[in-house]
């Protein structure tokens, strides 16, 4: 799985080091400011749009439309305000100039506005989040990994690490689809491999670094068995590792995303590993699906991607890649 990562990688990368700018508009509450007018329009819809994360995926769509000639417009609010960010895509709907959209969901909230944009002939793309085909109506179809997988091949690495015996604590972004689905996987895939290890019930950790590791910190305190932690958002590396430098336990700590933070927080062995969840890939892809549909070609509902379990071992080849990236975003 790892190599079909890397080799993912590569193919992207060759794209990204041609970047002189993303040329994306941005959209925070002023969407009918736009100087760019063209019916090759496609939005990236997300809400909490400042997010590292977030970013990363924004610049990869922004360089899809780029490569495959239309303009990128981000439409999202500066938190996690799914009405607010809805609100702004209807906006950039009523211009009459939308060629696609591509929304990052997680929420049935957002099933409402998908219908809404359907029915105007206008193709629908999901990253990111799984959901059955059929279950959101006007969704032409999604993109991404499989989180059970990687939440099953988590909970194999964690309970080896920890020798069959301990106790787990699981935190989540948010209780979402998707997430919910992740710490349920872990958990069942724990139970089934390693009895002798006891899970705890998901906590929320939110969004807010400081809040986060202050409740993550109250759970190690309620908890002296606690020798693992699952995190099932991108922020959980930094909640887990400040956690255990406020506390002065170590852990067994795991979390998502391959964000720099997060490398580093691996490689200084302050957490165990990241899981690769293909963040880039899927947005860039989220665009070639758009093109294919808009083109009259069909595509399956699921395209699905890998998701590597990135340990100290395999880190160094992450930043290698990260460090073109980045360096070809600054010319």
């Amino acid at each position: 799985m790892r190599k079909v990562c890397i080799m993912g990688w590569f193919g992207f990368l060759a794209a990204t080091l041609l970047l002189c700018g993303c040329g994306a508009g941005t959209s925070s509450g002023d969407a009918h400011k736009r100087t760019v007018a063209t019916p090759k329009r496609i939005c990236w819809v997300q809400p909490l749009k400042g997010h590292p994360v977030h970013q990363l995926t924004q610049i990869a769509f922004a360089e899809g439309c780029k490569d495959l000639g239309y303009h990128a417009e981000i439409v999202g609010t500066d938190t996690m305000d799914i009405g607010g960010t809805i609100a702004l895509a209807e906006q950039m709907l009523a211009a009459g100039d939308v060629a696609g959209m591509v929304i990052w969901t997680g929420n049935p909230a957002w099933n409402p506005l998908i219908e809404r944009v359907s029915k105007r002939g206008i193709p629908v793309i999901l990253p990111h989040f799984p959901v059955p085909e059929g279950s959101v109506p006007g969704a032409t179809g999604i993109i991404g990994c499989d989180p059970l997988a990687y939440a099953r091949e988590a909970a194999g690495e964690v309970g080896r690490a920890l020798g069959g015996t301990g106790t787990v604590a699981i935190t989540q972004g948010s209780f979402n689809s998707t997430e919910n689905m992740v710490a349920t996987s872990f958990t069942q895939e724990m139970k089934e491999r390693y009895p002798g290890i006891v899970v705890l019930e998901p906590q929320e950790e939110g969004f807010d670094a400081p809040k986060a590791i202050s409740k993550a910190v109250s759970m190690l305190q309620a908890n002296q068995s606690v020798v693992a932690a699952f995190s099932t958002t991108g922020g959980g590396p930094t909640t887990w590792a400040g956690a255990q430098k406020e506390t002065g336990r170590k852990i067994v700590a795991v979390g998502l995303d391959y964000t720099r933070v997060n490398l580093d927080l691996v490689k200084e062995g302050q957490l165990f590993a990241v899981i690769g969840q293909p963040l880039w890939e899927e947005a860039y892809g989220s665009v070639g699906l758009v093109d294919k549909v808009l083109k009259g070609e069909k595509i399956p509902w699921w395209t699905t991607l890998p998701a590597p379990f990135i340990k100290k071992d395999t880190v160094d080849s992450y930043y290698i890649l990260l460090d073109k990236v980045e360096a070809a975003l600054k010319r």
